[in-house]
């Protein structure tokens, strides 16, 4: 990653692209002027860089392709125990915050199935099989099962941290306690 600063244009075409995940990720249904507006442009300017809602949404995916991307190298997931990997995975992802809310929402408009690895070489399932091998994972929990009752925890997860109460600074805390107690055997 270049430490150069961005010129004038590239600034403003990442100011409307995290400006559409912020607002897609609550709403996926606004318009290209409610994103202006977030990014602080006028549709003249938005309509500069993306011609038109499908090449922001490209962008908004590519953007969310890496911010994942970012987030299972963060994860560190090839060292430590099965269950330690799940777990940093899991507060990684999290960490995301409004990419979750574009990856979770009906009528999606990113392609996470797209940004990972091929299935074969996928690092989260890896790490989950290690934890198995390892004995920090329950072994006896089919793989599928253990993959898709950690996006559902995240999903939940996700809710709280977005919400209003108390519990939204602990959602991390809460899910990987629940995480760890269902899934450690």
């Amino acid at each position: 990653m270049s430490s150069a600063p961005l010129d004038r244009a590239s600034r403003t075409r990442r100011d409307v692209v995290d400006a559409a995940i912020e607002i897609w990720a609550s709403d996926n249904t606004a318009s290209l002027g409610v994103v202006a507006a977030a990014a602080g442009v006028g549709r003249t300017t938005l309509n500069r860089h993306f011609t038109d809602r499908t090449a922001l949404v490209a962008a908004v995916d590519a953007e969310c392709r890496v911010r994942f991307g970012q987030a299972v190298e963060r994860a560190d997931l090839g060292s430590g125990t099965g269950w330690e990997r799940l777990r940093r995975f899991c507060l990684e992802v999290l960490a995301l915050g409004p990419v979750l809310g574009l990856v979770f929402a009906d009528n999606a408009l990113v392609e996470p199935d797209s940004w990972g690895e091929d299935e074969e070489d996928d690092p989260f399932a890896r790490a989950v099989l290690l934890g198995q091998q390892d004995g920090s994972l329950a072994a006896d929990l089919p793989l599928e099962w253990v993959i898709t009752h950690v996006w559902s925890a995240l999903f939940g997860a996700h809710l709280i941290s977005r919400g209003e109460g108390p519990l939204r600074h602990d959602a991390g805390a809460l899910l990987v306690r629940t995480l760890g107690r269902g899934l450690t055997g």
